[in-house]
């Protein structure tokens, strides 16, 4: 018995600095054979409190999936002229804690970005959550994406449902988060991290880029490690509107229906335009 006390207690020591160790051997990097929609690192220069981003995904998709245009482009970007920031949440799967999580940014000319954390995959490689949980096998990457890439690629791609929340605190509070999001873009252009779907994952990134404003702004939560549950959460923080009870906020934000509806507007920024006159009038 005391035997496999010890073995027990030696596993419980031995494997986690045994993963620990292969994390430190192997060196993240932005030097791969990456797929078509994670191939082009977002680059952020900034002068004068402006800012300029290169590497927006701006892709067309038809209804099948299947990209019909694949466009990068580059914009200025003051985030004075910020009018409104977004949480986005797209669930997948049949387990509620399991989703993805953005941040939408809208302007006074109407054009709204989305920024993504996501693991960055190679030509051929199938995501794995468990896995990326203990080895090192993907890198992080901030994706930003004009809204209709971003929708059209969720609703005809991955077929999946998006949530599209406004943020309720102080707009000079979303242009610091907008600020940070382009520095941290800014900051993992310079230096390659590894993806960890417990600790780097899409949720809590975003949650520690906001607490590098405010160590406090955003409490430690479930919801860091399982993204379904975040907007309960941001709810509950009065991050999101509280003006109705969850469920009808929730409903609210279900933007799908619009997507497919709104879709035809080719222009990015004319079709995110519509979309907000369409939430406006809801």
């Amino acid at each position: 018995m005391k035997r496999v006390l010890l073995f027990l207690l030696a596993l419980i020591v031995l494997l986690p600095a045994g993963l620990w160790v292969n994390w430190q051997l192997h060196t993240p990097s932005h030097d791969r054979n990456w797929r078509a929609d994670h191939a082009h690192l977002p680059e952020v220069a900034q002068q004068d409190g402006l800012y300029t981003l290169s590497n927006i995904r701006d892709w067309d998709y038809a209804e099948d999936g299947t990209p019909t245009r694949e466009a990068w482009i580059a914009r200025d970007i003051d985030p004075d002229s910020l009018t409104q920031a977004y949480f986005l949440v797209e669930p997948f799967g049949a387990v509620e804690a399991i989703a993805h999580t953005m941040l939408t940014f809208a302007f006074e000319d109407g054009s709204a970005y989305v920024a993504s954390i996501e693991a960055r995959r190679e030509v051929g490689e199938a995501y794995s959550a468990p896995r990326a949980a203990v080895l090192p096998i993907f890198e992080y990457m901030f994706v930003w994406t004009t809204e209709r890439d971003m929708y059209g690629n969720s609703e005809f791609m991955a077929d999946d449902r998006l949530y599209l929340y406004p943020l309720t605190i102080p707009l000079e509070h979303q242009k610091a988060v907008l600020r940070a999001m382009l520095d941290e873009t800014a900051e993992l252009q310079a230096e390659p991290r590894w993806y960890n779907t417990l600790f780097s994952n899409c949720t809590n990134v975003l949650a520690r880029t906001v607490n590098r404003i405010d160590p406090k702004a955003v409490p430690l939560d479930k919801a860091w490690v399982l993204p379904g549950f975040s907007a309960a959460f941001l709810y509950e923080q009065g991050f999101i509107p509280t003006d109705r009870a969850f469920a009808e906020v929730e409903e609210g934000a279900l933007i799908s229906p619009l997507i497919r509806e709104l879709y035809g507007i080719a222009d990015p920024v004319a079709f995110s335009r519509a979309l907000r006159q369409r939430l406006a009038a809801r």
